[in-house]
């Protein structure tokens, strides 16, 4: 049996049905599309304003689609309770909209048979089109400015289902489940990022149930889980102009967004944020949505540096959300300890100390001059971190403690929500183990820092995640007295560990840590020694 499948955008165009055995190609291809100032690729942009529709073009021997047919049969022999034609792979015959598809499927009995596909194709899925796998990441990358190379594997496209009788003509025609965003963007500086947050869903991992006919409204997706935030990360950074504006494109989700939209852009290693009024009716799936931005003369930007009035220390934070996050580790360093000197003395459990890692004296000025000290800031105990105030669960915290005027030590329910935001399930947050694997988004890529192999490390959340290590030492009690053993610093380059304000239990309190050789997000409370010295981000109140 010959496939065909139409392509369509937001307006179903109908088969050109002059050939019962096949369509006939009548769109342009791929590279005849040059005159729309888009570059080539498969997912094209059918006009410049708000709410134009996306036009899709295949590619020939290269796009896949997957298809099912309850009815069919995946071989010749056999029935199709036997042998089901689920999960089919189709490629492309053409670069057009329009396209013939080749794959193998057989009718079954004489009675009419129902098709349902969908695209880009998932050769591990094995199941039935009532649950096909459907992911829109977060964390988009975009290779140069003006580029949509990226937007094909993100172009989640539904046929719409279809009855066709025995021997008949299958004509499919493919809906967008996605919607786009173009950021046209002026300005001065190097842009290297584009961050977009929302009050709903705007990426997500689930299931879709292709046997649905949503009509103009929005697929119905069983999500696994969802993030609120989708950031683009250029390949190479394009210098900004006040002339010509540089492009960027992104896909979300379609739906309603019930407060403004928070935009920032990532210029010359600095985070510029500004909020937009999201679009009246919500973002409407198959439709372009175009943002002008210019970082020079658009009121309402504000750049995400602030200056600590202790010691006059900068720091950039960023957005997750509505969270607003130090994207460096606190150097806020009052005073210092020589390694040997710690709460784990007894009469000490209280008091706060303060570390810099591999320094050993008590000068400040000093201990401020050192390499590690400028690259990864200052390691805590609890009680420096808490600065006299009682452990928090509540979100937020309302913990100053050792943070900046108007910011806070974050608790465990606010680093549970950090990680939601980044995509992790509520059931996930809430584990100590089995996270999923988060943590290459949150560390810095590369090795300038982290030891190899530094696994899946994007930095693609732009939280900059360092390994600062710690001050550790094995604490036990003896005799009504605490003895400390084994102290030392340890875990550079290997791990990055943070304080919470929550407790765990009257020596332990909750932290996360980031390793080197893996993507996961590690929450530990139960061996998390109030003892020991660990980095801090503080969230803006």
């Amino acid at each position: 049996m010959l496939v065909t499948a139409t392509n369509a955008c937001t307006l179903q165009e109908a088969p050109d049905s002059t050939n019962p055995g096949a369509i006939t190609i009548t769109a342009q291809t791929v590279q005849e599309q040059a005159a729309t100032s888009v570059p080539a690729t498969k997912t094209i942009l059918s006009g410049t304003g708000v709410k134009e529709g996306l036009e899709t073009h295949w590619e020939a021997n290269e796009d896949q689609i997957g298809l099912f047919s309850p009815q069919g049969k995946a071989t010749s022999d056999g029935t199709p309770a036997a042998n089901p034609a689920k999960n089919l792979a189709f490629t492309a015959q053409a670069s057009a909209k329009n396209s013939s598809f080749n794959g193998t499927m057989f009718w079954g009995s004489d009675s009419n048979h129902n098709f349902y596909a969908y695209y880009p194709y998932d050769s591990e899925y094995s199941g039935n089109q009532t649950v096909v796998p459907i992911s829109l990441p977060s964390a988009q990358s975009q290779s140069a400015a003006g580029n949509t190379d990226h937007i094909g594997a993100l172009d989640y496209m539904v046929a719409t289902p279809l009855t066709v009788s025995y021997e008949g003509t299958v004509s499919l025609t493919f809906n967008h489940v996605f919607a786009m965003i173009e950021f046209q963007i002026k300005g001065s500086g190097n842009l290297t990022g584009v961050s977009f947050n929302g009050s709903g869903p705007l990426a997500c991992e689930g299931t879709i149930d292709l046997t649905q006919t949503p009509g103009a409204n929005a697929y119905t997706i069983t999500t696994s889980s969802t993030s609120k935030y989708v950031t683009i990360t250029l390949g190479s950074a394009a210098a900004l102009s006040s002339e010509t504006a540089v492009s960027v494109y992104m896909m979300v989700l379609p739906g309603m967004q019930s407060e403004n939209l928070l935009i920032e852009l990532e210029v010359g290693g600095i985070w510029k944020e500004m909020t937009k009024a999201p679009p009246t009716g919500g973002f409407v799936r198959g439709k372009k949505y175009v943002v002008t931005l210019n970082t020079t003369t658009d009121p309402g930007w504000s750049t995400n540096v602030f200056t600590d009035s202790r010691d006059g220390n900068t720091y950039s934070y960023k957005t997750f959300g509505t969270q607003a996050w130090m994207i460096e580790n606190l150097a806020y360093l009052p005073s210092v300890n020589n390694l040997a000197t710690g709460s784990e003395d007894t009469h000490y459990e209280t008091v706060p100390f303060y570390y810099v890692y591999d320094y050993d004296g008590t000068d400040v000025e000093t201990a401020k001059a050192t390499a590690n000290y400028q690259t990864y800031g200052v390691l805590y105990n609890w009680p420096a971190v808490m600065d006299g105030e009682e452990s928090s669960s509540e979100n937020p915290s309302g913990v100053q403690g050792i943070c900046p005027a108007g910011w806070h030590l974050p608790s465990d329910a606010e680093w549970k929500q950090l990680e939601m935001a980044l995509g992790m399930s509520e059931e996930q947050a809430n584990a100590t183990l089995n996270r999923g694997s988060f943590g290459g988004i949150l560390k810095e890529e590369g090795t300038e820092h982290w030891n190899s192999p530094n696994s899946s490390a994007t930095n693609e959340s732009g939280f900059t995640g360092l390994p600062g290590g710690l001050r550790d030492c094995m604490v036990t009690y003896h005799d009504g007295y605490y003895v400390g053993e084994n102290v030392s610093f340890a875990s550079m380059n290997n791990y990055g560990l943070w304080w919470t304000s929550t407790q765990y239990d009257e020596n332990n309190a909750w932290q996360r840590d980031l390793g080197y050789y893996d993507s996961g997000v590690r929450r530990y409370g139960e061996n998390s020694s109030k003892f020991s010295g660990l980095s801090v981000r503080c969230v803006r109140d």
